[in-house]
């Protein structure tokens, strides 16, 4: 597909009105008779301008979006999931960030973006500080400190821990 350069101002002078040089659209047929219904003589009475005429346009090139792959067919993070999930009821909560880091590293081990595989490298000890700071700080603050900044504590902490393999 080729662009057609665009004329300099001086020719632009010499051609025929840009009206006649457009195609005449069903939108705007339609403006012509109600113009001429509510007895418009000239469309610049109510305010209607005639439409510029613009350059040709390029497409733009469609952008590639990465490719997520998540291996779920893999029954292993379900039972990775009920695992955690009792390990966290027989503990009454305390071991719930080892739980967690038992489902982060199986989700990431299934994940791949565009090829390339994703691992997490937490470790429970360091969640488990995490979860115990924001939970006396919640406790000290009554509930400031979770509803600002405790609540996105143990996220920021797993993005972090997240890396290319």
């Amino acid at each position: 597909m080729t662009m057609q350069p665009i004329p300099p101002a001086t020719a632009v002078q010499h051609q025929a009105p840009i009206a006649q040089q457009m195609p005449v659209s069903q939108n705007q047929q339609m403006q012509a008779a109600y113009n001429q219904q509510m007895g418009y003589q000239n469309p610049q009475q109510m305010g209607y301008q005639t439409p510029v005429q613009s350059a040709a346009v390029t497409p733009v090139a469609n952008t590639v979006q990465p490719t997520w792959k998540i291996k779920m067919a893999d029954k292993g993070l379900f039972f990775t999931k009920i695992a955690a999930l009792l390990i966290t009821i027989l503990t009454l909560g305390i071991a719930k960030p080892w739980g967690d880091t038992m489902i982060i590293s199986k989700w990431a081990s299934n994940l791949s973006i565009e090829g390339r595989s994703v691992t997490y490298n937490g470790t429970a000890i360091e969640l488990f500080g995490i979860w115990i700071k924001v939970l006396l700080l919640t406790v000290i603050t009554l509930g400031i400190y979770y509803l600002f900044w405790g609540r996105y504590a143990i996220d920021r902490y797993i993005d972090s821990r997240l890396s290319w393999a």
